[in-house]
C-alpha cells in the first residue's frame, strides 16, 4: 500500500504538530493513529521525510520527523501552461490535473473572452483567488504522488504570457479554428514544452496572431471543438505518452 502523504511547508527533521485540515486529512480521512507512519512532504523544495505519530486527534497531530530526503517523483521535463482564466470550477479543475500530468509552470493569462465582472486589473490583485488557486495545485501534488509543485505564476496578459516563456521549448497554441495536427509537434518536444490553451470560448483570432507572432505553432486537437479543461488533459497527456 502506498503510504499516506501529507504536505508541510518548512519540512525539517524533529517535532512537529499538525492541526485543522491537515490533522483531520490523517485522523479523520484516513484514520491514523499514535505509532503509525506516514511521508511528509514540501512541495516547494521537493523533500520529503518518514514521520511516526506520536499522538493524534481530530484538532492535532503531533509526529515525529525524520531526516529529509529528495522526493521520489518529481517532474523531469519543463512543461508551461498558459492557460485562459475562465469563470466557474473549469479553471481550478485544469489546474488540479495539469499538475498531476507533471507541468512545471502555470501562467494564468488573461484572455478576451475570460469572463469576469471585474476588471483585468482586479483579477490581476486578487490575492485571494490566486491563494486559492495555489492550495488546489498543493492539493493536486498530495493525490497524484508528485513530490514537487509546479510553479503558480502571477496573473498577466496573453502578450506578456508569450513574451515570458523559454525561448528553449517547443511551442504550441491549441485553436480549434487551426488545421494543423498536434501530434508532431507534441513529437518534437522531447526535451520540453509549452502548450497555450485559450478559456471557454476560445482564442479570438487576433489572440492566436499573437502566440503565432511570439513563434508558437498553431495547432487542432482534433475535429472535436474541446472544453478548456479537456484540451488541457488531451495536450499533455498526449505530449507525455509521445516523450516517454
Amino acid at each position: 500500500m502506498t503510504a499516506l502523504r501529507v504536505p508541510l511547508f518548512g519540512l525539517a527533521e524533529g517535532v512537529v504538530e499538525l492541526t485543522g485540515d491537515d490533522a483531520r486529512y490523517v485522523t479523520a480521512v484516513h484514520r491514523l493513529r499514535a505509532g503509525q507512519n506516514f511521508v511528509l512532504f514540501d512541495p516547494a523544495e521537493a523533500t520529503e521525510a518518514d514521520a511516526t505519530i506520536v499522538s493524534a486527534n481530530r484538532g492535532s497531530v503531533c509526529c515525529k520527523v525524520g531526516r529529509p530526503r529528495s522526493s521520489s517523483c518529481v517532474a523531469n521535463s519543463p512543461a508551461w501552461l498558459l492557460l485562459g482564466v475562465c469563470k466557474g470550477d473549469r479553471f481550478e479543475w485544469a489546474l488540479r490535473e495539469a499538475t498531476a500530468l507533471g507541468v512545471t509552470d502555470i501562467v494564468p493569462t488573461l484572455c478576451a473572452r475570460s469572463a469576469s465582472s471585474r476588471t483585468n486589473a482586479q483579477v490581476r490583485a486578487d490575492a485571494e483567488r490566486v491563494a486559492r488557486w495555489r492550495r488546489i495545485v498543493v492539493q493536486g501534488v498530495r493525490q497524484c504522488g508528485r513530490g514537487d509543485m509546479p510553479r503558480l505564476h502571477s496573473v498577466v496578459g496573453l502578450r506578456e504570457a508569450v513574451e515570458m516563456v523559454p525561448e528553449s521549448l517547443v511551442r504550441v497554441c491549441l485553436w480549434e479554428g487551426a488545421s494543423e495536427p498536434v501530434g508532431r509537434w507534441l513529437r518534437a518536444a522531447s526535451s520540453g514544452v509549452v502548450l497555450l490553451v485559450g478559456p471557454e470560448g476560445g482564442l479570438e483570432a487576433s489572440e492566436v496572431e499573437v502566440a503565432r507572432s511570439g513563434g508558437f505553432a498553431v495547432c487542432s486537437l482534433g475535429a472535436m471543438v474541446l472544453r478548456t479543461e479537456t484540451a488541457v488533459v488531451a495536450a499533455i497527456g498526449a505530449w507525455r505518452l509521445m516523450k516517454e
